[in-house]
C-alpha cells in the first residue's frame, strides 16, 4: 500500500525544466532508490516531497488509512508534521551545542523527555554513538549518524535520504544501509536517493529512474534487474571505462621529479598529527595514486600540499623550488591546482555564475565559446554560463570544480575523491581528464578511497595508513588489487 504518491509534478526554474510529469507511489515498508545521473531532478523532486519547492504542477497525495488526502507542502516545517524528514549529503547540524541539543531543538520537546527518546532510538536501532560531544568535534561520519538519529528519533513515517551516504566509507555505509532496513522492517518508508547504481541496487526494495526529469524506468528487486538495465535508462549514451596508460615501464628513467614531499608532518583540526613523515615523489606526464582506508590523513596530506593547511614537519618541493612556507595563492601561481573533494567548501563561490567561477582562476581572457565548450564537453547541466553556481545539483558543481583543470595550466595537480559525488558516465568523463593531463606531461596526485578509481587511471600506487605512505606499487603488477586490500588493512 502506497504511504505517498506524486502526481503528475512538474518543476521549472526559468528555462530550466527540472522535472516533467513526474509521477511514482512510495509504498508503506519499503527503501524505493530514486536514481539518475547529475541534473536528472532527483534532488529536486526529494524537495518538493520534504516542502523546499513547490510544484509548478501536479500534487503529492498521503494515503491515511488507505484513503487518500492531496497536501501542499510550502516549507519542510510542513512535511515534517505529516511524518516526512530528510537526511541529506550535508548535515544539518547547529556545530556549538552537543549532538544531543541539536536532536531536542528538532524535536521540540525538554530536554529529558528528548533523552529518553533519543536512548529508546539508540537501542531500537542498535546504534552506538557518544550523543553528549559537541558537534564541532565529531567527525563527518559521526555527524551523518547524528543525523540518522535525529530523524528516527521523530518516529517518521517517511525517511528521504539525499546522497547522505555520498562521503561516508565503505564500512559505514553498510552499517547505514542496516540501520535503514531495520526502518522498513517496522513499517517505515525510505527513498534513497543517489547516482550509484550499485549501491541501489544492494539496498533498494524497487528503483526509479530519472533522466532529465522524466521517469525513465521503474525496476523491482529479483525480476531480472542489473547494473546493466539500470544503466541503460539512466544514460542516453554509455560511456567507455578509461584505460590506463600502463606506460610505465618504459616511462622510468626518462620522466622528471615534479612534486616531491619529504617527510611531511600535518596536523589535524585537534592538533594531532594526521600526516606523519610521508615522502612521496610524482613525476610529469604520470598518474601517481594515494589510496587508504578513510582517516588515514587522505585530507590532511591534500591540505597541506596545497596550502591550505600548514606544515609543521618535512618539506614539500615543486618542479626543484621549497614551496613549504608558501600561501595556497602562491602555490596556485607557481602551478600546483588543487581540486579538493568538496566542492562546496572550497572548490566554488555559490554566489558566482559558472563562467566567474572558472575565470577566477586563469590568467588572462577565456572567451565564451571555451567555457561553452568545456561545460559541453563534461556534460554539465544545465548548459548556461551565466547560471548562478547554487542553482546546480551536487554533482554539477563538482564539475565545475574539475573544469577549472581544463581551462589552466599547471605543472602538477592534486585531486581528492574527483569522482565521489560523479555518476558513471561523469566520473570516466573525469578520469579520461585526468590522464589528458598527464599525456601532456602535468603530473597528477590521485587521493582516494576508491580502489575501482585508482585502478582505472593510475600508473603508480602508493597506500597511505595512519598518515604514513605503507608500501608502494607499479598499476601493472599482477594482482595488484589484491596486495593493495592487504597492504590497506595490514598497516590500518
Amino acid at each position: 500500500m502506497p504511504f505517498l504518491s506524486i502526481v503528475n509534478v512538474s518543476k521549472r526554474f526559468g528555462d530550466i525544466v527540472a522535472l516533467e510529469d513526474v509521477t511514482l507511489d512510495i509504498n508503506e515498508g519499503e527503501i524505493i532508490g530514486l536514481l539518475g545521473e547529475n541534473g536528472s531532478g532527483k534532488s529536486t523532486l526529494a524537495k518538493i516531497i520534504y516542502g523546499v519547492y513547490v510544484p509548478d504542477k501536479g500534487h503529492v497525495t498521503l494515503y491515511k488509512d488507505g484513503i487518500p488526502q492531496h497536501v501542499f507542502f510550502t516549507s519542510p516545517r510542513d512535511a515534517i508534521k505529516h511524518g516526512i524528514v530528510m537526511i541529506s549529503q550535508r548535515p544539518q547540524l547547529v556545530e556549538e551545542i552537543s549532538a544531543v541539543d541539536n536532536i531536542t531543538l528538532f524535536l521540540g520537546v525538554s530536554p529529558h523527555i528528548a533523552r529518553k527518546i533519543v536512548e529508546s532510538t539508540l537501542n531500537r536501532f542498535n546504534i552506538e554513538l557518544n550523543l553528549e560531544k559537541t558537534v564541532n568535534t565529531l567527525s563527518y561520519t559521526e555527524k551523518q549518524f547524528v543525523e540518522l538519529v535525529k530523524a528516527l528519533s521523530y518516529k517518521p513515517k517517511l525517511l528521504i535520504v539525499d546522497e547522505a551516504t555520498t562521503y561516508l566509507p565503505k564500512d559505514v555505509r553498510v552499517r547505514f544501509y542496516e540501520v535503514l532496513k531495520m526502518f522498513t522492517s517496522l513499517g517505515g518508508s525510505v527513498l534513497f536517493v543517489t547516482h550509484k547504481i550499485p549501491e541501489a541496487l544492494v539496498v533498494c526494495d524497487r528503483i526509479a529512474v530519472l533522466r532529465k526529469g522524466k521517469l525513465v524506468g521503474l525496476f523491482s528487486k529479483g525480476e531480472g534487474v542489473s547494473i546493466d538495465v539500470v544503466r541503460k535508462a539512466m544514460f542516453s549514451e554509455i560511456s567507455r571505462r578509461v584505460q590506463p596508460s600502463k606506460a610505465v615501464e618504459g616511462f622510468y628513467g626518462k620522466s622528471s621529479e615534479i612534486l616531491r614531499f619529504e617527510d611531511l608532518v600535518v596536523l589535524d583540526d585537534y592538533g594531532r598529527k594526521a600526516v606523519d613523515g610521508a615522502s612521496l615523489s610524482v613525476s610529469k606526464g604520470l598518474i601517481v595514486a594515494v589510496i587508504g582506508i578513510a582517516g588515514n590523513g587522505q585530507r590532511e596530506l591534500c591540505e597541506g600540499l596545497a596550502g591550505l593547511r600548514k606544515a609543521v614537519g618535512g618539506k614539500i618541493i615543486l618542479d626543484n623550488e621549497d614551496i613549504t612556507f608558501l600561501g595556497a595563492a602562491e602555490r596556485i601561481s607557481k602551478g600546483l591546482h588543487y581540486i579538493p573533494e568538496d566542492p562546496f567548501r572550497d572548490g566554488v563561490v555559490l554566489d558566482l555564475t559558472i563562467a566567474e567561477n572558472l575565470r577566477l582562476f586563469h590568467k588572462g581572457r577565456i572567451s565564451g565559446e571555451i567555457i561553452a565548450k568545456v561545460l559541453e564537453d563534461l556534460k554539465v547541466y544545465p548548459l548556461n554560463p551565466e547560471l548562478k553556481v547554487y542553482k546546480l545539483s551536487g554533482g554539477n558543481v563538482q564539475k565545475i570544480s574539475i573544469a577549472r583543470l581544463r581551462l589552466s595550466k599547471p605543472k602538477c595537480t592534486v585531486v581528492y575523491n574527483p569522482t565521489r559525488m560523479l555518476d558513471e558516465t561523469s566520473s570516466n568523463l573525469v578520469k579520461s581528464m585526468l590522464r589528458d593531463l598527464a599525456s601532456n606531461n602535468v603530473g597528477v596526485l590521485l587521493v582516494s578511497e576508491d580502489i575501482d578509481e585508482v585502478l582505472d587511471v593510475a600508473d603508480e600506487i602508493a597506500v597511505i595508513s595512519r598518515g604514513k605512505i605503507v608500501k608502494s606499487f607499479i598499476a601493472t603488477e599482477p594482482s595488484i588489487r589484491e596486495e593493495i586490500e592487504k597492504a590497506m588493512t595490514l598497516y590500518a
